[in-house]
């Protein structure tokens, strides 16, 4: 009996085999069904436009408009802007800025704290360049997402490098016999702001501004 099985089990390797290489591909796959793997096409997600809905506009198809009152209005605007800078009449300025990780809404002579372990010491003058927003009482500079470092700039100074109070962290599971509580404080660093300054003209350009720069 095994050598029956045994021949029944070479004889069909070998006329598969065979049927394999002599007749086509659509011959032998519809006896082997395993075959067909090979063909299966890959599955792609279908994009369904509904109705309701706008359908996006590329960058290539958006074309700027040329509307002369708009573009008058905004020279007078950026006029009375610049006027404004040179006769040092803006107000007191404020801004935003981008500092570890943390946006500050900062004035002059305002005091910020940065927490986490940061290595500027006590006395050290910075220049905060990641400037968002600038504005006053009558206008704003808003940054794409930054503003030039070379238009705006904000000049502070390190006052002290302290530690925070004492923060307590408690855990507990219920029924598991588990408690635990930990006492940890944060370093913490007190910058104040000295001045916050526009430098020339809104509209101005240079050739070479912030090519020494990427960020």
């Amino acid at each position: 009996m095994a050598t029956l099985t045994r021949f029944t089990r070479l004889f069909n390797f070998a006329t598969s085999t065979c049927v394999r290489r002599i007749s086509p591909a659509s011959v032998y796959k519809q006896y082997y069904p395993a075959l067909r793997l090979w063909d299966m096409s890959v599955a792609h997600y279908r994009k369904y436009n509904l109705r309701w809905f706008p359908k996006p506009t590329r960058l290539e198809d958006i074309i700027p408009e040329d509307d002369e009152a708009k573009e008058k209005e905004a020279a007078v605007v950026i006029d009375e802007i610049n006027k404004q800078i040179t006769t040092q009449s803006t107000g007191r300025l404020f801004a935003v800025i981008h500092l570890c990780g943390v946006q500050f809404k900062i004035t002059e002579n305002d005091i910020i704290i940065v927490n986490g372990h940061w290595v500027p010491k006590p006395g050290d003058k910075l220049k905060l360049e990641k400037v968002l927003l600038v504005g006053s009482t009558d206008f704003t500079l808003i940054g794409t997402p930054i503003l030039n470092r070379e238009l705006v700039s904000v000049d502070a100074t390190v006052i002290q490098k302290t530690l925070s109070h004492t923060i307590t962290r408690f855990r507990f599971r219920p029924r598991k016999q588990f408690r635990r509580i930990n006492f940890f404080r944060i370093h913490r660093t007190m910058l104040r702001i000295n001045t916050i300054t526009i430098n020339g003209d809104v509209d101005k350009k240079n050739e070479v501004e912030g090519l020494d720069r990427i960020y």
